[in-house]
């Protein structure tokens, strides 16, 4: 599957990058690429990883909603790293942070 699939397990809208010049519900995900872990030796590669950033926003906190977003990640294989509460004055909204691998 791939990260958007993934995503849509979740069953909030979900953007690869941010969604302009859209109409963005109360609570969506954006998500992009972070790079890529890669183990090699001997000119042969062992093993490589996609790394991503996906971004949960929303209006009002609910931890059943992320714990939600989390199973749905760990589920498919993926471990990840979660930031604290933002707030974005310029936009209203807060973010989550979760760094996956």
């Amino acid at each position: 599957m791939t990260m958007q699939e993934v995503l849509e397990l979740t069953n909030l809208p979900v953007w690869y990058f941010t969604p302009k010049g859209k109409k963005v519900p109360a609570r969506y995900l954006v998500w992009y690429g972070n790079g890529q872990t890669a183990a090699n030796a001997d000119d042969t590669l062992y093993f490589r990883k996609n790394g991503y950033v996906v971004e949960y926003y929303y209006d009002k906190k609910d931890e059943e909603k992320e714990a939600a977003i989390e199973e749905v990640l760990l589920d498919n294989g993926y471990l990840f790293e979660k930031s604290e509460d933002v707030y974005i004055d310029d936009e209203g909204v807060y973010a989550i942070y979760y760094y996956v691998s």
